[in-house]
Protein backbone atom coordinates (compact mmCIF):
# COMPACT_ATOMS: atom_id res chain seq x y z
CA UNK A 1 0.00 0.00 0.00
CA UNK A 2 1.68 3.07 -1.34
CA UNK A 3 1.60 6.34 0.89
CA UNK A 4 2.08 9.73 0.17
CA UNK A 5 4.90 11.00 2.83
CA UNK A 6 5.17 14.37 0.37
CA UNK A 7 2.51 15.48 1.04
CA UNK A 8 2.19 14.66 4.51
CA UNK A 9 5.47 16.37 5.05
CA UNK A 10 3.69 19.52 3.10
CA UNK A 11 0.61 19.45 5.00
CA UNK A 12 2.57 19.83 8.14
CA UNK A 13 5.13 22.15 6.94
CA UNK A 14 1.92 24.60 5.56
CA UNK A 15 0.46 24.18 9.35
CA UNK A 16 3.05 25.28 11.20
CA UNK A 17 3.96 28.51 8.70
CA UNK A 18 0.47 29.28 8.15
CA UNK A 19 0.03 29.62 12.28
CA UNK A 20 3.43 31.25 12.53
CA UNK A 21 2.51 33.68 9.70
CA UNK A 22 -1.13 34.27 11.74
CA UNK A 23 0.18 35.20 15.06
CA UNK A 24 2.76 36.95 13.74
CA UNK A 25 0.24 39.00 12.00
CA UNK A 26 -2.06 39.26 15.26
CA UNK A 27 0.88 39.84 17.71
CA UNK A 28 2.79 42.16 16.36
CA UNK A 29 4.11 43.52 19.68
CA UNK A 30 5.34 40.46 20.67
CA UNK A 31 9.02 38.91 19.77
CA UNK A 32 7.88 35.46 18.96
CA UNK A 33 11.09 32.85 19.30
CA UNK A 34 9.32 28.95 18.72
CA UNK A 35 6.56 26.92 16.72
CA UNK A 36 6.46 23.52 18.00
CA UNK A 37 4.55 20.25 16.99
CA UNK A 38 3.85 18.47 20.10
CA UNK A 39 1.36 16.19 21.90
CA UNK A 40 2.14 13.64 20.04
CA UNK A 41 -0.03 10.48 20.36
CA UNK A 42 -0.26 6.66 18.74
CA UNK A 43 -1.00 3.58 20.41
CA UNK A 44 0.63 0.39 18.96
CA UNK A 45 -1.20 -1.36 16.36
CA UNK A 46 -4.39 1.10 15.74
CA UNK A 47 -4.37 5.07 16.57
CA UNK A 48 -1.72 7.57 15.32
CA UNK A 49 -3.82 11.07 16.55
CA UNK A 50 -2.65 14.32 14.90
CA UNK A 51 -0.12 16.40 17.03
CA UNK A 52 -0.97 20.07 17.73
CA UNK A 53 1.17 23.18 16.89
CA UNK A 54 2.12 25.91 19.49
CA UNK A 55 3.70 28.80 18.66
CA UNK A 56 5.65 30.89 21.80
CA UNK A 57 6.16 34.69 21.97
CA UNK A 58 8.11 36.17 24.76
CA UNK A 59 5.18 38.35 26.20
CA UNK A 60 2.64 35.61 25.59
CA UNK A 61 4.61 32.99 27.42
CA UNK A 62 5.31 35.37 30.49
CA UNK A 63 1.79 36.34 31.06
CA UNK A 64 0.87 32.54 30.61
CA UNK A 65 3.34 31.91 33.53
CA UNK A 66 2.04 34.48 36.11
CA UNK A 67 2.94 34.06 39.28
CA UNK A 68 2.45 30.23 39.36
CA UNK A 69 5.62 29.79 37.74
CA UNK A 70 8.62 31.58 35.90
CA UNK A 71 8.73 32.07 32.01
CA UNK A 72 11.67 29.89 31.19
CA UNK A 73 9.81 26.85 33.39
CA UNK A 74 7.64 27.35 30.29
CA UNK A 75 9.98 28.71 27.81
CA UNK A 76 9.91 24.98 26.12
CA UNK A 77 6.88 23.62 27.82
CA UNK A 78 4.58 24.19 24.28
CA UNK A 79 1.72 22.50 26.37
CA UNK A 80 2.32 25.17 28.02
CA UNK A 81 1.69 28.46 25.43
CA UNK A 82 -1.15 30.26 24.92
CA UNK A 83 -1.52 30.09 21.48
CA UNK A 84 -2.50 26.22 19.72
CA UNK A 85 -3.69 25.15 16.71
CA UNK A 86 -5.68 21.92 16.62
CA UNK A 87 -5.95 19.71 13.90
CA UNK A 88 -8.79 20.74 11.36
CA UNK A 89 -10.89 18.29 8.81
CA UNK A 90 -7.76 17.97 6.56
CA UNK A 91 -5.08 16.68 9.25
CA UNK A 92 -7.79 14.53 10.63
CA UNK A 93 -8.18 13.45 7.17
CA UNK A 94 -4.65 12.73 6.88
CA UNK A 95 -4.30 11.02 10.19
CA UNK A 96 -7.24 8.61 8.73
CA UNK A 97 -4.60 7.84 5.71
CA UNK A 98 -1.51 7.16 8.18
CA UNK A 99 -3.48 5.10 10.19
CA UNK A 100 -4.97 3.09 7.67
CA UNK A 101 -1.53 2.82 5.92
CA UNK A 102 0.35 1.56 9.56
CA UNK A 103 -2.59 -0.86 10.02
CA UNK A 104 -2.59 -2.61 6.93
CA UNK A 105 -1.32 -6.49 7.14
CA UNK A 106 -2.40 -7.04 9.78
CA UNK A 107 -0.42 -3.98 11.89
CA UNK A 108 2.79 -5.58 10.91
CA UNK A 109 3.29 -2.10 9.44
CA UNK A 110 2.92 -0.21 12.29
CA UNK A 111 6.27 0.18 13.55
CA UNK A 112 8.13 1.20 10.16
CA UNK A 113 5.43 3.40 9.40
CA UNK A 114 4.92 5.36 12.90
CA UNK A 115 9.01 5.50 12.77
CA UNK A 116 8.42 7.03 9.17
CA UNK A 117 6.04 9.60 10.09
CA UNK A 118 8.14 10.70 12.99
CA UNK A 119 11.25 11.03 10.31
CA UNK A 120 8.34 13.37 8.20
CA UNK A 121 7.53 15.26 10.98
CA UNK A 122 10.92 16.25 11.68
CA UNK A 123 11.78 17.08 8.20
CA UNK A 124 8.29 19.41 7.69
CA UNK A 125 9.85 21.14 10.82
CA UNK A 126 13.15 21.91 9.43
CA UNK A 127 11.07 22.92 6.29
CA UNK A 128 9.18 25.13 7.73
CA UNK A 129 11.75 27.42 9.53
CA UNK A 130 13.47 27.63 6.17
CA UNK A 131 10.80 29.07 4.71
CA UNK A 132 9.79 31.44 6.83
CA UNK A 133 13.71 32.13 7.58
CA UNK A 134 13.51 32.91 3.53
CA UNK A 135 10.21 34.80 3.90
CA UNK A 136 11.47 37.46 6.70
CA UNK A 137 8.59 36.38 8.91
CA UNK A 138 10.90 34.70 11.05
CA UNK A 139 14.17 35.93 12.45
CA UNK A 140 17.65 33.22 12.89
CA UNK A 141 17.14 32.46 16.16
CA UNK A 142 13.16 31.49 15.66
CA UNK A 143 13.43 27.51 16.36
CA UNK A 144 10.76 24.88 14.95
CA UNK A 145 10.96 21.99 16.78
CA UNK A 146 9.65 18.58 17.30
CA UNK A 147 8.82 18.23 21.08
CA UNK A 148 7.50 14.55 21.68
CA UNK A 149 7.12 13.72 25.57
CA UNK A 150 10.54 11.85 25.59
CA UNK A 151 11.92 14.81 23.90
CA UNK A 152 14.06 12.46 21.83
CA UNK A 153 12.62 14.79 17.97
CA UNK A 154 13.97 17.47 19.92
CA UNK A 155 18.01 16.90 18.65
CA UNK A 156 16.86 15.16 15.16
CA UNK A 157 15.04 18.72 14.72
CA UNK A 158 17.69 21.15 15.68
CA UNK A 159 21.30 21.77 15.20
CA UNK A 160 24.15 20.69 17.55
CA UNK A 161 24.38 24.43 18.33
CA UNK A 162 20.70 24.93 18.97
CA UNK A 163 20.77 21.98 21.08
CA UNK A 164 23.80 22.93 23.17
CA UNK A 165 21.96 26.86 23.68
CA UNK A 166 18.59 26.09 24.08
CA UNK A 167 18.42 22.13 25.70
CA UNK A 168 21.91 21.85 27.56
CA UNK A 169 20.28 18.80 29.57
CA UNK A 170 19.65 16.99 26.53
CA UNK A 171 23.23 18.02 25.13
CA UNK A 172 24.57 16.78 28.47
CA UNK A 173 22.59 13.51 28.08
CA UNK A 174 23.97 12.91 24.73
CA UNK A 175 27.63 13.40 25.56
CA UNK A 176 27.01 11.50 28.60
CA UNK A 177 25.52 8.35 26.45
CA UNK A 178 27.81 8.65 24.19
CA UNK A 179 30.95 8.33 27.22
CA UNK A 180 28.91 5.01 28.17
CA UNK A 181 28.88 3.37 25.15
CA UNK A 182 32.52 3.69 24.93
CA UNK A 183 33.17 2.18 27.89
CA UNK A 184 33.52 -1.75 28.48
CA UNK A 185 30.97 -4.05 29.29
CA UNK A 186 31.67 -4.47 32.77
CA UNK A 187 32.48 -0.93 33.89
CA UNK A 188 29.09 0.32 31.64
CA UNK A 189 27.09 -1.68 33.79
CA UNK A 190 28.69 -1.00 36.87
CA UNK A 191 28.42 3.19 36.43
CA UNK A 192 24.61 2.44 34.74
CA UNK A 193 23.38 1.01 38.04
CA UNK A 194 24.92 3.63 40.12
CA UNK A 195 23.19 6.00 38.27
CA UNK A 196 19.61 3.54 38.39
CA UNK A 197 19.76 4.50 41.56
CA UNK A 198 21.13 7.85 42.10
CA UNK A 199 18.73 10.92 43.34
CA UNK A 200 16.62 12.06 40.44
CA UNK A 201 18.43 15.35 38.74
CA UNK A 202 21.86 14.56 39.96
CA UNK A 203 23.34 13.15 36.94
CA UNK A 204 22.97 13.71 33.43
CA UNK A 205 21.52 10.37 32.81
CA UNK A 206 18.31 9.92 34.61
CA UNK A 207 17.09 6.98 36.44
CA UNK A 208 15.17 5.52 33.15
CA UNK A 209 17.25 6.24 30.42
CA UNK A 210 20.37 4.09 32.98
CA UNK A 211 17.55 1.51 33.39
CA UNK A 212 16.92 1.38 29.40
CA UNK A 213 20.74 0.69 28.84
CA UNK A 214 21.23 -1.60 31.07
CA UNK A 215 18.49 -3.52 29.51
CA UNK A 216 20.37 -3.09 25.93
CA UNK A 217 23.41 -4.73 27.63
CA UNK A 218 20.96 -7.04 27.80
CA UNK A 219 22.76 -10.74 29.79
CA UNK A 220 26.26 -9.53 30.16
CA UNK A 221 24.53 -7.70 32.81
CA UNK A 222 23.43 -10.05 34.50
CA UNK A 223 26.02 -11.17 37.11
CA UNK A 224 26.66 -7.42 38.27
CA UNK A 225 22.32 -7.11 38.33
CA UNK A 226 22.12 -10.38 40.52
CA UNK A 227 24.59 -9.05 42.40
CA UNK A 228 23.04 -5.39 43.29
CA UNK A 229 19.92 -7.49 43.85
CA UNK A 230 21.36 -9.34 46.53
CA UNK A 231 22.09 -5.94 48.56
CA UNK A 232 19.43 -4.18 48.03
CA UNK A 233 16.51 -2.89 49.79
CA UNK A 234 13.95 -2.68 47.69
CA UNK A 235 14.16 -6.08 45.25
CA UNK A 236 11.37 -6.40 43.21
CA UNK A 237 13.44 -2.91 40.03
CA UNK A 238 16.26 -5.28 40.06
CA UNK A 239 14.42 -8.63 39.57
CA UNK A 240 12.81 -6.80 37.02
CA UNK A 241 15.53 -5.91 35.34
CA UNK A 242 17.45 -9.19 35.52
CA UNK A 243 14.25 -10.83 33.79
CA UNK A 244 14.37 -7.93 30.77
CA UNK A 245 18.07 -8.66 30.49
CA UNK A 246 17.30 -12.25 30.76
CA UNK A 247 13.92 -12.31 28.40
CA UNK A 248 14.09 -14.23 25.27
CA UNK A 249 11.08 -15.81 23.22
CA UNK A 250 11.12 -18.76 25.32
CA UNK A 251 10.68 -16.67 28.64
CA UNK A 252 8.22 -14.07 26.91
CA UNK A 253 6.11 -17.34 26.82
CA UNK A 254 6.72 -18.48 30.18
CA UNK A 255 5.54 -14.84 31.26
CA UNK A 256 2.74 -14.78 29.15
CA UNK A 257 1.52 -17.92 30.94
CA UNK A 258 2.46 -16.26 34.12
CA UNK A 259 -0.82 -14.07 33.64
CA UNK A 260 -3.11 -16.79 34.06
CA UNK A 261 -1.59 -17.83 37.69
CA UNK A 262 -3.36 -18.47 40.54
CA UNK A 263 -0.83 -16.42 42.57
CA UNK A 264 -1.58 -12.63 41.93
CA UNK A 265 2.13 -12.12 42.66
CA UNK A 266 3.43 -14.15 39.78
CA UNK A 267 0.44 -12.64 37.81
CA UNK A 268 1.96 -8.76 38.83
CA UNK A 269 5.28 -9.96 38.03
CA UNK A 270 4.69 -11.40 34.19
CA UNK A 271 3.20 -7.98 33.70
CA UNK A 272 6.13 -6.12 34.32
CA UNK A 273 8.86 -8.64 32.30
CA UNK A 274 6.06 -8.13 29.59
CA UNK A 275 5.80 -4.15 29.86
CA UNK A 276 9.70 -3.52 28.73
CA UNK A 277 9.64 -6.63 26.16
CA UNK A 278 9.19 -6.31 22.34
CA UNK A 279 6.97 -8.64 21.45
CA UNK A 280 5.66 -10.59 18.21
CA UNK A 281 2.66 -9.54 16.81
CA UNK A 282 1.09 -12.78 18.23
CA UNK A 283 2.70 -12.88 21.69
CA UNK A 284 1.85 -8.80 21.94
CA UNK A 285 -1.99 -9.73 21.08
CA UNK A 286 -1.83 -12.47 24.19
CA UNK A 287 -0.20 -9.62 26.28
CA UNK A 288 -3.05 -6.92 25.34
CA UNK A 289 -5.54 -9.54 26.05
CA UNK A 290 -4.38 -10.49 29.21
CA UNK A 291 -3.64 -7.13 30.20
CA UNK A 292 -6.99 -6.20 29.87
CA UNK A 293 -8.43 -9.28 31.33
CA UNK A 294 -6.54 -8.21 34.59
CA UNK A 295 -7.47 -4.45 34.38
CA UNK A 296 -11.10 -4.99 34.22
CA UNK A 297 -11.33 -8.89 36.12
CA UNK A 298 -9.14 -9.56 38.67
CA UNK A 299 -10.10 -10.51 41.84
CA UNK A 300 -6.91 -8.86 43.29
CA UNK A 301 -6.65 -5.24 43.86
CA UNK A 302 -3.02 -5.04 43.26
CA UNK A 303 -2.78 -7.05 40.07
CA UNK A 304 -5.38 -4.18 38.69
CA UNK A 305 -3.33 -1.65 39.82
CA UNK A 306 -0.94 -2.78 38.39
CA UNK A 307 -2.03 -3.62 35.32
CA UNK A 308 -3.63 -0.76 35.04
CA UNK A 309 0.05 1.57 35.27
CA UNK A 310 1.25 -1.13 32.80
CA UNK A 311 -1.66 -0.10 30.34
CA UNK A 312 -1.61 3.63 31.09
CA UNK A 313 2.48 3.52 29.87
CA UNK A 314 2.04 1.66 26.98
CA UNK A 315 -1.06 3.07 25.48
CA UNK A 316 -2.87 -0.30 25.55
Amino acid sequence: MSFDWAGLEQAVQDQLTGFVRRMRAEHPDDRLYAAAVHAFHAETGSVIAWPLVGVAGERAVASAAGDRCTPGELRWSPADWPWQLDPGPAEDAWAARLEEAATADGGRRWEPVHARYLRTVVKACRAARRELLAEGTAGREFLVVAMDEARELVPRTLTPAQVRRHFPELDAESRETARLAALPVGPRTRELIALAEAPPGSAALGREQATALLRAVGADAVPQVVERLADARVKWPWAKLRSLCETGPAEADAALDGLNSRWPAVRCHALLILEGVRLSRARRERFTAGLTRLCHEDPDATVREVAAGVARRTGR
